[in-house]
């Protein structure tokens, strides 16, 4: 039995119990979340996915957030269809990511749509403006483990991250993107 076999025989429940989460308080759901990163097994991918459907801006059907993921200001995050992300990622969403349908995002990713400025000399660099700038992953991405997809990209439709690509420019379609910074290594 498939993960969407899984999800289709409990989808009436899932959003019953969404529901219910969602009368809650928005900050007791975001407390709730974290205390939930680190469990394990079945029963954390369905408390953490009933989670996703009330604090993300939206969130599509069949979607595996897997133990230690760190996410930021879920509210500005849109979650597809079948996406799966792996252990030990870390999603900064304060300027807006979206994710497309059919994605799989390897362990140790890192996704951030801010950036430090340091225009003003008369404050450290850490307390220099943040530039917000939306991440956009379109449908049919594999992103592999390791990456760093930096604030201002855009992954294409249907294509591959390699392992360890840090991403400061868009990827093409069809393509398979890598390296320090990413480019195109070949057409899929």
């Amino acid at each position: 039995m498939t993960g969407r076999d899984v999800f289709n025989k409990a989808n009436t429940i899932i959003n019953a119990l969404a529901n219910l989460l969602g009368l809650l308080p928005r900050s007791f759901r975001l407390w709730l979340f974290r205390k939930c990163r680190n469990m394990s097994g079945k029963t954390g991918i369905a408390i953490r996915y009933i989670l996703l459907k009330k604090l993300t801006k939206s969130c599509g059907d069949n979607v595996l957030l897997k133990e230690y993921v760190i996410i930021n200001n879920p509210q500005e995050l849109s979650l597809g269809n079948n996406i799966s992300i792996h252990p030990f990622c870390y999603i900064e969403s304060l300027g807006g990511i979206s994710i497309g349908n059919d994605v799989s995002i390897a362990h140790n990713t890192s996704i951030l749509s801010v950036n430090h400025t340091w225009e003003d000399k008369s404050l450290p660099i850490k307390y220099n403006e943040i530039r917000k700038s939306p991440v956009i992953i379109e449908d049919d991405v594999w992103v592999g483990c390791g990456c760093r997809i930096m604030a201002g990209t855009t992954i294409h439709r249907h294509s591959v991250l390699a392992a360890g690509a840090v991403v400061t420019k868009d990827v093409d379609s069809n393509t398979v993107a890598g390296g320090v910074p990413a480019k195109k290594l070949k057409d899929l």
